[in-house]
């Protein structure tokens, strides 16, 4: 019986893919255009070869392989699973024209049709599966895919590139969060503002490279000196916030006082260790002392980082003027 529909196998393969492209258009008109129809015949003769070796040899291997492999290159065409389903119960319809014509008893029309049926079935069901499982697992990396393109975009708003300490917007909403929770709880909480001294200066002798390290060595220092529930940010070109929770006053001057000193011990490129080769002016305001608003904390710590500034830099002065 195999060898009866192989010799069907070019007669019959134009209306195969033609009752397939009717079936599927009913479904997408727009798309069937003349390379779809030819990717219908193709599959349509391909799949009825694949039909006769299963049945000659009640192996569905090879078949399954197929299907798996049709499964993915419609998929990756954009067809709709029901699309393609669609071809194969227009096929099943065929089987029982085929048999008819190849087949004069009816027993064995009967035994055929059966057999072409189950087979059919069999194609509709390890399509279906394979079918939604590529698409599971598509829909999956496309939302990985999106779940990362979201992480990199707030890593991008929050996160400093340079320094990967977090942004000025960030700090300032968390600097708001903590001096609130500093009030309602009457809570300790320490702002420092540091900057470092003559940075164009140093930008201009010893170039992009240098500079961007001398920032990288300022946040490092923050990561190394502070508490990690102290939140340490890179706040404009050169200036560097620290918000300390559950910090005193004289505590967070002695945090800043001990990065001071350890700072102005870093050389700058190609020079001899020596003080002053980088050096930080440094700003220290506590809540409410200082401010009761995280604005007017933050205006107070930037004023008394100024006034080190203007004193020469490499100094700790706290809000109320007092050098540290």
């Amino acid at each position: 019986m195999p060898d009866r529909l192989a010799s069907l196998l070019d007669r019959e393969q134009d209306r195969i893919a033609l009752t397939w492209a009717s079936a599927l258009s009913r479904l997408r008109p727009s798309a069937y255009v003349y390379r779809p129809l030819e990717e219908l015949r193709r599959l349509g003769r391909s799949y009825l070869s694949e039909l006769i070796v299963y049945l000659d040899s009640d192996d569905p291997t090879p078949l399954r392989g197929f299907i798996h492999r049709e499964a993915a290159l419609r998929l990756n065409m954009g067809f709709g699973g029901a699309e393609v389903v669609q071809g194969f119960l227009a096929f099943r319809e065929l089987a029982q024209d085929l048999c008819a014509e190849i087949v004069s008893d009816e027993t064995a029309r009967l035994a055929l049709l059966r057999r072409l049926t189950e087979a059919t079935d069999f194609t509709i069901v390890e399509f279906v599966t394979h079918f939604q499982h590529l698409s599971e697992e598509r829909a999956g990396l496309q939302a990985r895919e999106m779940e990362q393109l979201q992480r990199a975009l707030v890593d991008q708003a929050v996160q400093d590139e340079i320094t990967d300490l977090f942004t000025a917007r960030f700090f300032d909403e968390h600097l708001s969060v903590e001096v609130k929770r500093a009030a309602r709880y009457s809570r300790a909480f320490t702002l420092v503002v540091l900057d470092i001294d003559h940075f164009q200066a140093y930008h201009a002798r010893y170039g992009p490279a240098a500079a961007a390290d001398a920032l990288r060595t300022v946040a490092d220092a923050l990561r190394e000196s502070t508490r990690e529930l102290d939140v340490k940010a890179r706040t404009d070109e050169t200036e560097f916030g620290l918000a300390m929770p559950e910090t005193a006053f004289e505590t967070a001057m002695g945090i800043a006082e001990r990065l001071r000193i350890d700072l102005s011990g870093v050389s700058a490129p190609y020079e001899p260790v020596a003080a002053g080769n980088l050096s930080v002016s440094v700003g220290v305001a506590t809540h409410p002392l200082h401010g009761v608003a995280a604005r007017d904390l933050h205006g107070a710590a930037r004023r008394a980082r100024d006034r080190a500034r203007l004193l020469g830099g490499n100094l700790v002065i706290s809000a109320e003027g007092a050098a540290g």
